[in-house]
Parts: C-alpha cells; sequence; structure tokens
C-alpha cells in the first residue's frame, strides 16, 4: 500500500532528524527544549493545516490520517482551532520549515559522511512533504484550491535548496507518479524509469537490422521542459494546477475512493506565436505519462485537415484524423474557422458533430484541445452547446513582453552559433521592447523574433561577404548593421 511506504518515509525523516540534532556540527541548539523530530512533526502538522479545505474536504477521513501517520491524538474541533492559530496562508508562502534548513545544513557541510543512492536528504524530505501532501489531499477530496497550494509549498522549498550546492539527483516532484515517490528511503535504490519497452528490443528495419527507438521522456523531464519554456508563467500555472488535481484523482482511485468526472478538453486561446502548439505537444506527453491517454501523440490539424467539399465526405476525412489521434491528443488551430463560415453550404459544423460524437464515444482515451484567438475561440465555444459542455477549461497564452522577446532572440543566436557586440545587442533589445508595446492587429509574437533573426542573418550576409578578409569571427557576430531595422 502506497500509505505504508509514505509512513516509512516520514519515519525516515524523524530518524534524520534525530540524528542531525546529535551532530557537533550542525549549530542545532544544545539547550533547546525542543527536538528537531518534534520540530519536523509540528510542521508536517502545520503544513497540512495550509493545505485543507474546509468547503470540499472530507474531515473526518482526514483526521484519520492525521492520527495514523503522524503518531498524533487530534480531533475536528482541536485541528480547526490549530488551523485558525497557525496555518495562516501568508506566512506559509515565506517561511521555509526549521527541518528543511537543518536538513540542507547537514548535506552541504563537508564533515557530513552520508552515503546512498545520489539523493540528498534535504530533497528526500521535500519528497516526503510532497507525498504526505498528496495523500491528505487523496483522503480528503480533490480542491482546486488544495493542489495549488502544495504546488507553491513545494515549489518554495524547492526553490530555497536550488541556492545551495546540494548534491544528489533531485527525487520527484508533485507530478512524478505515485511508484516513483513512494520508495522506502534513501537508503533503497529508487525504481528506474520504464523505458523496456521504447528501447528498441525486437524493433528491425527493413534490412532486418535492430532499430534504436528514441527514449520516452520520463515526467520529471516532461515538467521541466515545460518549465523553462520563455515567459508564460500563468499557462504554467494553470496546468500545473490540472496535473495536480490529475495526481490526486490517481491517487483517489488507487485508495478506492470515488471522484467526480473531469474534462481533460482544453481551450488554448490567445495571439499566434505564443507556444500553444509547443505547450501542447508537451503535454500530450504528460498526458501519456500521468495515464490519461494511451499512447500520447499529438496531431495538429487545422480547419482544411478536417473538412472537404461534397457532403459526407468530410465526416470521413474528420473521423479518420481522430483515428489517428486516438490514445494521443487531437489539436485543432483555428478551430474556430470550423462554425465561421456562413455559406450554407459550408460543411465546417459537419466536421464539429462528427468530432463531438468521437469526443463523447472514445472519452476514456482521446482528448481535444482547440486554439486560436481569445475573442474568436469564445465565439466558438458558445456557438454550440455540445462544445460549451466538454470545453470547460481555457488557458490564455499572453503576449510576450519585449524582455521575453529579447530571451527568444538571444536564445535563436545561441542556436545557431551567432553573438552580438555591444551596439547590436542594445539595438535588438531597443527594437523588441518597442515591438512589444507598439505592434500591430496580426503581431505573431514569436514568430515576429524569427522573422526579424532571419533579416538580421540576411543583413550580416551582406555586409560580410564585401569584406576582404572573413574569419570565424566575421562569420559568428551580428554588428549594429545587422540588426538595425
Amino acid at each position: 500500500m502506497i500509505t505504508k511506504n509514505t509512513k516509512k518515509m516520514i519515519d525516515t525523516c524523524l530518524g534524520y532528524a534525530d540524528d542531525i540534532q546529535m551532530k557537533p556540527y550542525s549549530n542545532y541548539p544544545a539547550n533547546s527544549k525542543i527536538s528537531l523530530r518534534n520540530i519536523l512533526k509540528d510542521e508536517l502538522l502545520t503544513f497540512l493545516g495550509f493545505l485543507f479545505d474546509p468547503d470540499s474536504s472530507d474531515i473526518e477521513q482526514q483526521i484519520v490520517y492525521l492520527n495514523s501517520h503522524l503518531d498524533i491524538i487530534i480531533t475536528q474541533q482541536n485541528f480547526i482551532r490549530f488551523i485558525n492559530d497557525r496555518c495562516k496562508e501568508e506566512y506559509f508562502l515565506k517561511q521555509v520549515p526549521q527541518s528543511l534548513m537543518y536538513f540542507v545544513s547537514d548535506d552541504v557541510s563537508p564533515m557530513s559522511s552520508r552515503t546512498g543512492y545520489g539523493i540528498s536528504i534535504s530533497r528526500y524530505l521535500i519528497n516526503c512533504f510532497n507525498e504526505v501532501g498528496c495523500q491528505f489531499i487523496a483522503y480528503g477530496g480533490i480542491s482546486t484550491r488544495e493542489a495549488e497550494r502544495l504546488s507553491q509549498y513545494i515549489g518554495m522549498m524547492q526553490n530555497y535548496i536550488q541556492s545551495f550546492n546540494v548534491n544528489g539527483t533531485p527525487v520527484a516532484s508533485f507530478t512524478e507518479r505515485v511508484d516513483k515517490i513512494s520508495y522506502g528511503g534513501p537508503t533503497v535504490p529508487p525504481p528506474q524509469p520504464e523505458t523496456a519497452a521504447w528501447n528498441g528490443t525486437g524493433v528491425r528495419d527493413r534490412t532486418g537490422q535492430p532499430v534504436q527507438l528514441k527514449q520516452k521522456k520520463s515526467l520529471d523531464d516532461l515538467m521541466e521542459e515545460l518549465n523553462s519554456l520563455i515567459g508564460l508563467d500563468s499557462v504554467k500555472g494553470s496546468l500545473s494546477s490540472l496535473i495536480n488535481l490529475i495526481k490526486v484523482r490517481k491517487m483517489r482511485e488507487q485508495l478506492g475512493f470515488k471522484s467526480p468526472d473531469m474534462s481533460m478538453h482544453l481551450v488554448f486561446s490567445g495571439n499566434p506565436g505564443t507556444g500553444k502548439t509547443t505547450v501542447a505537444r508537451l503535454l500530450a506527453e504528460i498526458y501519456h505519462q500521468l495515464g490519461v491517454v494511451s499512447r500520447g501523440q499529438l496531431v495538429e490539424v487545422d480547419r482544411a485537415g478536417l473538412v472537404e467539399g461534397y457532403v459526407g465526405q468530410t465526416a470521413i476525412k474528420t473521423a479518420e484524423v481522430i483515428d489517428s489521434a486516438m490514445g494521443g491528443v487531437l489539436f485543432i488551430d483555428e478551430a474556430y474557422t470550423l462554425t465561421s463560415q456562413k455559406e450554407s453550404e459550408d460543411f465546417g459544423q459537419e466536421a464539429v458533430d462528427t468530432l463531438l460524437k468521437r469526443m463523447e464515444d472514445n472519452r476514456a482515451d482521446f482528448v481535444v484541445i482547440v486554439a486560436g484567438y481569445t475573442e474568436n475561440m469564445k465565439t466558438f465555444i458558445n456557438s454550440n452547446p455540445g462544445l460549451k459542455s466538454r470545453f470547460n477549461k481555457f488557458i490564455e497564452f499572453p503576449d510576450y513582453t519585449g524582455e521575453e522577446m529579447f530571451r527568444i532572440y538571444k536564445e535563436m543566436c545561441f542556436s545557431h552559433d551567432f553573438v552580438m557586440d555591444n551596439e547590436a545587442e542594445a539595438e535588438v533589445k531597443g527594437h523588441l521592447e518597442n515591438l512589444s508595446l507598439h505592434h500591430g492587429e496580426n503581431f505573431a509574437n514569436a514568430r515576429e523574433v524569427r522573422n526579424y533573426f532571419e533579416r538580421c542573418v540576411e543583413r550580416q550576409a551582406g555586409r560580410i561577404v564585401k569584406e576582404p578578409m572573413i574569419d570565424a569571427n566575421s562569420l559568428t557576430t551580428f554588428k549594429l548593421a545587422d540588426v538595425k531595422e
């Protein structure tokens, strides 16, 4: 049972607390009347009080969880009083647990002689908080507020240890699979990612030679890739909350609790070039890792890929596209064009009708993401009761700021072996800042940056080809004349 492993993680961390307190170099106050073990237990309790949502939680089940896992006796009345006294939101998102500070201190101390399997005890402690929080939410009921608070708190702990040179491989985040975060302790090797099905075994090409297939990325890898995207903070926050809810839903199922129906279909709204397709591709793989879909491929299509000009052909064409996306995600760009045509012989509605039926018939293994301009997508969803009932979660992709576009431009330079001299860098930064503030109606965000970068490459080529001596520095450096529009 997962709960037994969770209890073992708590006991392991409490044992570490006892050990750290006895170390002469730990700086733990010798005259302290409270042991580090009790501080940790208190911080776990206040952490769960911080997560608690009185509007949606089954407090009776959660009290059972507290008493069985933290070895305490607390009543519902006392728990509520404890929350009101000790678990204020403004405090929790600013104050790192004392226990984590001492665990980090032990990790970074040159006198520490811990050995294991590449997992630092401070990271293991974060993993313990994460798992305890997951279990607590699973016992109490799915709540968006609880999931968001859990992500925020674990993120705060992760941010704290990043400022230290903590050895060891980061253990799983909240979005990691349960079986990868529930092993018994840092003296037990964590299970390895399941890549056997992707290592090419038994797969051969037409000549009979073995084929080495690309290994699937782990959930941690995918989340790191998502979070590394420039900008899109609100998008990342919305997806993090959604992923948390899916994770808790899975845990509730494993514990035998019922969960309300939850739509995985999404509306991505915003201007072009804001990363909607990139995020959709990552989300398809994340959905696969979470068990939402069985394959995790992304099939990208627009109106032309669904609609034909004759009666009956659109339904056939749309069905073929849906079949190719089964077990994964169908991404329909500029989806509003399916219903925006006013001609009587337009067959876009036929594509919508076919899509809605298949979404209902195959809802266990088929996800649809529709995307387009914000206002047009609102009109599209409201045009059909079936669309409105299936697409109830909008994620808005904001335009990039000037600073974010400058970071995108620098990444393009880096990936294509270009650098800027000081004058060029100042010009690029000013140009992109001005573009972000004063752009036309058809502003295309990152696409605008890419087009600008390509023009810079053309101007640089036109300049250096006239030079008598061309060396590596000339080939790779942008000067003011190259970047000035």
